[in-house]
């Protein structure tokens, strides 16, 4: 997609989108992490919801992938990070618990995760395809 004028000439690119998304999730993310926002059911449900969007987001500013190609890349992730939970990868490893590597690989298995990531996924194709692109392909056809 070709960039596109905002008013006031500023020159936006859909990987500049991405970009800022990126940082805006995760500062949400470290946010769910640290505590300061949301309980149980915001770090155990949003939370995986939103470290999908973020890869996803991730991953569509760094590289040319179709969006479907990285909604699925995004999801295969959010599996494997799950395997490993399922093996205590963080526990073989010698990770000190409450570390942050500890926590950012994570320790315990859920198949409820799973289902998440896919909402993760879906959501982040649907809000790329439906919110995010339509105004550089707009734009770009003028």
């Amino acid at each position: 997609h070709k960039p596109c004028n905002l008013q006031g000439g500023v020159l936006v690119t859909p990987r500049i989108i991405y970009s800022i998304g990126v940082v805006l999730i995760f500062v949400i993310e470290v946010a769910i992490a640290i505590g300061t926002s949301g309980g149980t059911f915001i770090r155990d449900s949003v939370g995986d919801i939103l470290v999908i969007a973020l890869i996803y987001l991730f991953l569509r500013a760094a590289f040319s992938m179709a969006p479907i190609y990285t909604a699925g890349v995004a999801i295969a992730i959010g599996f494997v990070a799950e395997a490993l939970q399922y093996v205590h990868v963080a526990e073989l490893l010698g990770l000190e618990p409450g570390s942050i590597l500890y926590i950012i690989i994570g320790n315990t298995y859920s198949s409820f995760d799973l289902v998440m990531y896919v909402i993760g996924g879906l959501l982040a194709l649907a809000i790329d395809q439906y919110v995010l692109i339509p105004p550089f392909r707009q734009r770009s056809s003028t």
